[in-house]
């Protein structure tokens, strides 16, 4: 159950890392942000 609530954290998360791509910003730059945005989402 717990696995279904933090769906939602790891989809938005994965968004934001997927704009900033497609803004042309590096991999590097793209799993930082993934990762900022996973924990605020907590």
């Amino acid at each position: 159950m717990q696995t279904l609530a933090m769906m939602p954290v790891l989809v938005a998360a994965a968004q934001y890392s997927l704009i900033y791509l497609l803004l042309g910003g590096g991999v590097m730059g793209a799993a930082g942000i993934y990762v900022v945005a996973k924990m605020l989402g907590k």
